[in-house]
């Protein structure tokens, strides 16, 4: 866009940063980047707790299921569509629909057990070992 306007010279010794493209492109109208959450598991010896970091995600778009020795976290968000949309001058409009999925592999663990929480867009999911898989740390010394 801005290109045309403010040409770039570019040689081995003097380069003309396109700040104007940067400029309109990232300030005016950033690209959105998708990320996943942010996971954080602990092994507090008795129990596997998982937290993660679901900014802006309700508490009813969360999915989670343990089958088959693997947990599984997933939302879906959708935006507000509006049959009004088709009518209006949007110069900018960054809202979307988004989803994801992850997937995580834990096993020796209490299935009726488990229990999560969902507070202030932070997940946290605890997982109870099973009794006869918790086993006291075994230090091995090095010779």
């Amino acid at each position: 866009m801005m290109k045309s306007l403010f040409p770039i010279i570019d040689n081995n010794e003097f380069s003309v940063p396109d700040v104007f493209d940067n400029f309109f492109n990232n300030f005016m109208w950033p690209q959105q980047q998708f990320s996943m959450p942010k996971v954080d598991i602990e092994d507090r010896g008795s129990e596997y707790v998982m937290t993660a970091d679901l900014p802006g995600v309700n508490k009813e778009d969360i999915h989670l299921s343990y089958d088959n020795n693997v947990l599984t976290l997933s939302t879906t968000q959708q935006a507000e569509n509006n049959t009004q949309d088709d009518q209006k001058n949007y110069i900018c409009r960054e809202r979307s629909s988004s989803s994801f999925c992850r997937q995580f592999p834990v096993t020796g663990i209490q299935e009726d057990q488990i229990h999560a929480s969902f507070d202030n867009g932070v997940l946290t999911i605890v997982l109870p070992k099973d009794a006869q898989q918790v086993q006291p740390d075994h230090t091995i010394n090095i010779q």
